[in-house]
């Protein structure tokens, strides 16, 4: 493969993460996986403006000049998502599984129509569904009429404008944009899964993601600022604990058990021994997974509390029962879905590992075709005059 060396980038709420790959004689190879902090961002903004930096230190070591593209990751705060009605016309017969969906996304993915989303730049389009509804011409139909139903995710202008801004100084011309959580949704559930209808919730550090996914796609996408920092943060007020010493502390956390009076958490920080109370502890943990379970709840619809619930993302997923209490706070059980790469299957890595399996895959496909993301870098370059 020509250019087969590219490098994908997870931007989340507390972490940046990035993965340089290689395709060797068809094989994909993890050359690097590096990770940093940084101050992250929330109710869609960066809280400081250390992007710079932080992915200056996190490209350290990757050969520039060697890597083709740089796929990036747009978390869903910076994400607003649409469905529309699109209709086709095709020559019949059609196959609504085949030829004619591939076809029709094509339609669907056309400049004509994504330029019509002016709330931002389209970065991913998905086919939710197919209906031939007219048939035009005699007893031998020479035509039907297709509509689809048409999942639309854009980006915020500013963000790509951002990160665009960032990697081009970084000497980083060719970039790719794609939503970390449709990556997810995608990757993370089968199409058996999706057919019957899944919520896809991804609680990171800062922010949490909820996707409803039926069919091919997105069907509905939110986001809000809340996640396991929250709980930290919470046990540092309530407990007058120092932020770092709540955060170890919440990593402690079993949920499991109903402590007694008598059982304490012990936190060692710089030199000091923190015995806390396990019951207060808990107590607290309790109250704000429930807020969580209250924010995701307003996020769907009744109707949609019937699909299977999939929790991903490291800030409960690591805690011991955490997602016991979150189910008994949506009143539906919860389940964790593991999704893994090479060595990568930590719960908050799979945004990442969602977006490396998509990367490779448009590549593979790219050598037959030119699909919809192939010209996005254009797009956007055009959009702000790089």
């Amino acid at each position: 493969m020509q250019n087969n060396r590219f490098v994908v980038l997870d931007i989340g709420s507390g972490k940046l993460r990035l993965a340089e790959l290689e395709f060797d004689e068809g094989n994909l190879e993890l050359e690097k996986f590096a990770e940093v902090d940084y101050a992250g961002f929330t109710d869609g903004s960066f809280i400081e403006d250390d992007l710079l930096d932080a992915c200056s230190n996190l490209f350290e070591g990757v050969e520039r000049d060697e890597v083709s593209c740089v796929y990036v990751g747009v978390p869903s705060e910076f994400c607003g998502q649409v469905v529309l009605d699109r209709t086709c016309t095709f020559d019949s017969p059609i196959d609504l599984s085949g030829k004619t969906r591939r076809e029709f996304l094509k339609y669907a993915e056309s400049d004509e129509l994504t330029s019509k989303i002016t709330e931002g730049i389209v970065i991913d389009v998905n086919v939710l569904s197919l209906t031939p509804h007219e048939v035009h011409g005699q007893d031998d139909a020479e035509s039907v009429n297709v509509t689809g139903q048409v999942s639309y995710i854009y980006a915020d202008r500013a963000f790509l404008d951002k990160v665009s801004t960032v990697l081009e100084s970084l000497g980083y011309t060719n970039i790719q944009f794609s939503s970390s959580i449709n990556a997810q949704c995608m990757q993370m559930t089968s199409p058996q899964m999706r057919e019957i209808g899944v919520v896809l919730v991804d609680v990171g550090y800062l922010s949490t993601s909820v996707a409803v996914v039926k069919g091919e796609g997105i069907e509905k996408l939110r986001s809000f600022s809340l996640g396991g920092a929250h709980i930290s943060a919470e046990l540092s007020e309530n407990l007058r604990l120092p932020y770092k010493v709540a955060d170890k502390l919440k990593r402690k956390v079993l949920l499991t058990v109903d402590p007694s009076e008598v059982d304490y958490y012990v936190v060692s920080s710089d030199g000091q021994e923190y015995e806390i109370e396990a019951s207060k502890v808990n107590k607290i943990v309790k109250s704000k997974i429930e807020h969580i379970a209250i924010m995701i709840a307003k996020c769907i619809d009744e109707a949609e509390f019937a699909y299977q619930f999939v929790i991903t993302g490291g800030a409960l997923n690591n805690m011991k029962g955490a997602l016991d209490v979150l189910s008994g706070g949506l009143g539906v059980v919860v389940k964790d879905q593991k999704i893994e790469c090479f060595d990568l299957d930590r719960p908050e890595q799979s945004a990442i590992v969602s977006l490396i399996k998509q990367a490779s895959q448009r590549i593979r496909s790219s050598h037959s075709e030119q699909p919809f993301w192939k010209n996005l870098w254009e797009k956007i370059k055009s959009w702000f005059d790089f």
